[in-house]
């Protein structure tokens, strides 16, 4: 999958999946390599029949393999794609994908992981994107050494191909999203010591191809970086990562146009969400060059509410913005964009993910009424400027939607939204999206009227 092809959902998950009260089982992750089973090795605590099939002992104890999966079926309908520039398409399309791991433990220092994917699409005018189609293929196939100590203290190795995950998702995630997951091929270390967590990675990420285990990594991109995590650090309440990122692109594409990119990003995240207070906040300075000339770029994001807990439905108040430098023209030698490299769908213009995050500034209000812990209603309306006049706008893929027009408005769009999700069962998820893009000057200069309504509903079952 190339990362200019690819739409950038982690923080949105968690909001759009309530939990369900414990039932004794170990929830279902995000990451599904994340997950632990190891208690229903004990018989008398399985109470379902796939239960048998989350610890199949190998044996010796501590070896065990864990068998797990996902089947999500989605229907979507963007009736104006890259709002009018795109196929018209008035009935949607249906996606699907397939998920089947398996977790071989081999005692309390060895670890192997493989997952398969596969992907389809149907009906879609125009045909299947990058993203919907991969028919079969190794999505993850990981080993975890843990060279000393234990899971809370001590030093893992993970070598293989592996999704993942930093931080709120802004920058590096395996874009859910998506019909199709990101996945990398490299090695990360992971070493805990005390409250503090610290990670270090080289990747490179995964080509998604349409046949049939035939993805291959990019070899045009390389990404590594490092930085750690600490709990609670100040006041005992907030959490704070801090982290550096480094990217090299042969190819990548800007309005200032096409080649080898080299960006180093340093960024501070700091989240609370607990309580009826909570925040995400996260700043971000890029620098390196591009074509042999330097980069200066920044974003800056903020996503917070209260949520009145004693109150009917629990309603949570928020508000998000963000804000992502664009350029400032040809007559600049220095490039001003910013790159959100594989970040996550939902990150900067929702769910629809017609605006990609360079070049963007977005407020957004909402409320979310909690009717029953598994379902949500979730009301918001974004609006969307350009950050400069002399950048252009981005798709979600990276890649210029419009060129650059001084002249014209920075207004781009308002988009109200209204999400339902519904937690059935431990296993099943339900969800609705709409959302409305009542389109602004800049869009309506060159195609008038070209409003957007996007529709997305799915149901995923997990095991």
């Amino acid at each position: 999958m190339h990362r200019r092809l690819v739409i950038p959902a982690l923080a949105a998950l968690q909001i759009l999946m309530p939990a369900l009260a414990d039932d004794g089982h170990p929830a279902y992750q995000l990451m599904r390599y994340d997950e632990d089973w190891s208690p229903l090795a004990d018989s008398s605590r399985r109470s379902e029949r796939l239960d048998s099939l989350k610890y199949i002992s190998l044996g010796p104890p501590g070896w065990y393999v864990t068998i797990g999966g996902e089947i999500r079926e989605k229907f979507e309908l963007l009736d104006q794609p890259a709002f009018g520039v795109g196929p018209v398409d008035q009935n949607g399309y249906l996606l699907q994908r397939y998920l089947l791991s398996s977790d071989f433990h081999f005692g309390s220092r060895f670890r192997f992981f493989t997952e398969l994917q596969s992907g389809l699409e149907d009906g879609r005018n125009g045909g299947a994107r990058p993203t919907d189609l991969d028919r079969l293929d190794l999505h993850q196939a990981f080993l975890d050494w843990r060279i000393s100590g234990t899971e809370s203290q001590g030093i893992m190795l993970r070598v293989g191909r592996q999704e993942v995950m930093f931080g709120s998702g802004r920058l590096i995630a395996p874009a859910e999203g998506l019909n199709l997951r990101r996945s990398m091929d490299g090695a990360r270390i992971n070493i805990k010591k005390g409250r503090i967590d610290y990670n270090a990675a080289a990747l490179r990420l995964v080509l998604s191809k349409p046949g049939i285990f035939d993805n291959v990594p990019d070899h045009t991109q390389t990404f590594w970086g490092t930085g750690f995590i600490m709990p609670r650090p100040f006041w005992r309440v907030a959490n704070i990562g801090v982290y550096y990122l480094g990217f090299d692109n042969r190819n990548s594409v800007f309005a200032k146009g096409v080649g080898h990119e080299v960006r180093q990003s340093f960024g501070a995240h700091i989240w609370k969400h607990t309580g009826p207070w909570d925040y995400d906040d996260e700043g971000v300075f890029q620098t390196g060059s591009f074509r042999g000339a330097p980069i200066r770029a920044w974003a800056l994001s903020e996503d917070g509410g209260y949520t009145f807990m004693h109150w009917r439905w629990q309603p949570r108040f928020g508000f998000r913005s963000d804000a992502t430098s664009g350029d400032q023209g040809p007559t600049h030698r220095t490039l001003g964009s910013f790159d959100p490299l594989f970040s996550a769908v939902p990150v900067w213009s929702g769910p629809s993910a017609l605006l990609g995050g360079i070049n963007l500034v977005d407020a957004t209000p909402s409320i979310r009424l909690r009717f029953k812990p598994s379902v949500t209603l979730t009301l918001e309306s974004s609006a969307f400027w350009r950050e400069s006049r002399f950048d252009a706008v981005y798709t979600a893929f990276n890649t210029p939607l419009r060129r650059a027009n001084p002249d014209a408005s920075r207004y781009l769009a308002t988009a109200p939204s209204a999400t339902v999700a519904w937690q059935a069962t431990r296993h099943t998820f339900y969800s609705i999206i709409y959302t409305h893009f009542f389109t602004g000057d800049f869009f309506n200069a060159a195609l008038p009227n070209k409003n957007v309504n996007y529709v997305a509903g799915w149901v995923s079952y997990r095991f």
